[in-house]
């Protein structure tokens, strides 16, 4: 079945599978034009051309390993150029996360597999007891313990749990500003529990340009989930994301997120999964942080009384980012802002927990090489990313610290953005 989706019905079977399998693998054996992006397509042409040439030769653990070191970039899907409406509609990311469903459904997921999918529980807890938490993923003892039980490698580097959850943080907040309109402001489950910086800066240069903002953050938008192979839990948070936000959206609120794996996630995956109304308003909704600014920019009403300058910015452009087609928004804003600005268009090589595990550490380290390279080369003076996983990479790196950009905007306004 041509672009299966979620709710079709031969989409977990296994049979249907092997077949699209097959018919997918041949016509990017013939094309190659994805070879450089990562691990998969190098891996799968080489088991191509070891079976004559004959993708229906290849073995199950050949397929396997094909679907293993797929991490979701979603590169491949714009750059390859047969994926829909094309007749022939190759959605490689959406069939290597069926595969990976369909394995889950055979195997089932491991019990530290699913841990690391409750990102609302972990966040919760670690917030509890934040000064024990991050001291912890400090000691070398305790990041062994970690890597034997969970498979994420010892030398990851874990992010900082704060205090209290910035929802928690936020309660009872009064918003202002109305004028440029009203949104929802969808924090991520990251923001939520370790970067309350970037939660607060975009609500600082959102009301500063006369924004109202509600804080809205019902739960993880599922992709932990949908990637990890349990089909069910991603459709559960996603119900949960939906029922909280649809309400807004139907008062005339966009939503407004400050991670774009997650806005993403509602604009592209949660129609899917969902097949409902309110889904898909959700996700017509849906706005990077940067992506809604420019709107603002487009009618009008941006203010550019900015106050202090920011340097030399070395600015990541995410790999989720890029698949929205939403242009370079963060990049032109930084630049509007009067910095100036070195982009730096390589992948992190990280994707959820794909580039943490111990299985696929070194070739994560590999496929960021060039990024990292990039980052030590421009000696900016700040470095930012939109994406939270991108900056543990560049902070492993590089011991440089990278920040959400629109740290830096609320900066350059002159902003405060302390609890």
């Amino acid at each position: 079945m041509k672009n299966a989706g979620y709710r079709d019905e031969e989409f977990l079977d296994r049979a249907a599978l092997d077949a699209e399998l097959t018919r997918v693998f041949e016509k990017c054996h013939d094309c190659r034009r994805c070879l450089p992006l990562c691990p998969s397509f190098p891996s799968l042409f080489e088991a191509i051309d070891r079976n004559d040439l004959e993708a229906s030769r290849l073995s199950a653990d050949e397929r396997r390993e094909v679907v293993d070191l797929c991490f979701e970039c979603k590169l491949c899907y714009n750059h390859c150029p047969y994926h829909p409406p094309h007749e022939w509609e190759i959605d490689f990311p959406k069939l290597m996360t069926r595969a990976k469903l369909v394995q889950a459904r055979e195997e089932g997921i491991p019990a530290a597999e699913r841990m690391g999918m409750k990102q609302d529980l972990m966040g919760t807890c670690s917030c509890l007891a934040a000064p024990i938490t991050n001291a912890l993923w400090k000691n070398g003892a305790a990041r062994a313990l970690m890597e034997k039980v969970t498979g994420i490698d010892r030398r990851w580097v874990m992010p900082t749990y704060e205090s209290k959850p910035l929802s928690k943080a936020l309660r009872g907040r009064a918003t202002t500003g109305g004028a440029a309109g009203s949104v929802l402001l969808f924090s991520t489950c990251f923001v939520e529990y370790s970067d309350a910086q970037t939660g607060r800066a975009a609500l600082a240069v959102l009301e500063h340009n006369d924004v109202a903002v509600e804080p809205a953050y019902p739960g993880c938008c599922g992709a932990p989930f949908l990637h990890g192979g349990d089909l069910d839990g991603a459709r559960s948070s996603a119900e949960r994301v939906v029922a909280a936000l649809a309400p807004g959206v139907r008062a005339g609120k966009k939503i407004v997120v400050t991670g774009p794996t997650c806005s993403y996630q509602l604009k592209r995956e949660i129609p899917e999964l969902l097949d409902t109304d309110d889904a898909r308003a959700v996700g017509e909704a849906t706005l990077d942080v940067f992506e809604f600014l420019w709107t603002l920019r487009g009618g009008g009403t941006l203010k550019k009384d900015f106050q202090r300058p920011l340097g030399k910015v070395a600015y990541h452009l995410p790999c989720h980012l890029k698949s929205q087609n939403i242009g370079f928004r963060s990049m032109q804003f930084l630049k509007g802002a009067g910095a100036e600005v070195e982009m730096l268009d390589a992948c992190s090589g990280v994707d959820g927990t794909w580039g943490m595990k111990k299985r696929f550490y070194d070739a994560s380290l590999e496929i960021a090489r060039p990024l990292l390279d990039a980052v030590k080369e421009a000696r900016p003076d700040r470095v930012a990313t939109d994406c939270p996983l991108s900056a543990l990479r560049i902070l492993e790196g590089t011991g440089r610290e990278p920040v959400h950009p629109i740290v830096l905007l609320a900066e350059a306004y002159g902003l405060s953005v302390d609890a």
